[in-house]
């Protein structure tokens, strides 16, 4: 069973989905590939790492802009949100490296780099850029467990039961609303 559903739509319709003109998949991807380039620790950018980093961008992009950058409608469960789709997408890019290897505790981890042929004509908006970025500059200094706290600590999160569905841009809003509240 997926992690997390894609607007509840096949991953072939997500494929084919637009946004502001761009395929939603092309706009995905560029963002990958920027994470990929930009993160400054390559070694880090597990399946799960690079799948919650997506869900922080969707996250910032909700808070600032009340909409995500993808359609994803994002599920809590035991390893927090997560989407298969992403990875697969990434997978399935030619531009993208996936290695097999093992983490500190002997376990199966899917590291992500760009491949030494890889376009470097991939594009993301000044916008998103800023959000990616924030996201990076947030995120690069904490060793995963600490990474985990901060996904774990997000409103969506701490106010949503256990495999439930994450509205983003909704769960923005009451955050905003409890915020002006307090």
């Amino acid at each position: 069973m997926s992690s997390a559903r894609v607007t509840r739509k096949s991953y072939a319709e997500l494929r084919n989905s637009f946004i502001g003109g761009l395929l939603m998949e092309n706009v995905i991807m560029n963002v990958i590939k920027y994470i990929l380039q930009a993160y400054p620790y390559k070694d880090e950018l597990s399946a799960s790492r690079l799948t919650k980093m997506l869900y922080l961008t969707d996250w910032k992009a909700a808070l600032e802009h009340d909409r995500q950058l993808t359609n994803t409608i994002w599920h809590f469960h035991h390893y927090g949100p997560y989407v298969d789709d992403f990875v697969r997408m990434a997978k399935d890019d030619p531009d993208i490296t996936v290695i097999n290897t093992t983490t500190v505790f002997g376990g199966n981890k899917q590291l992500f780099q760009l491949s030494n042929n890889a376009s470097d004509k991939f594009t993301i908006t000044p916008q998103l850029k800023e959000i990616v970025d924030f996201v990076i500059n947030a995120t690069k200094d904490k060793n995963y467990e600490d990474f985990i706290k901060l996904v774990y600590s997000t409103y969506p999160v701490l106010s949503s039961s256990k495999y439930s569905d994450l509205d983003l841009v909704k769960k923005a809003r009451e955050y905003k609303a409890h915020r002006i509240a307090q």
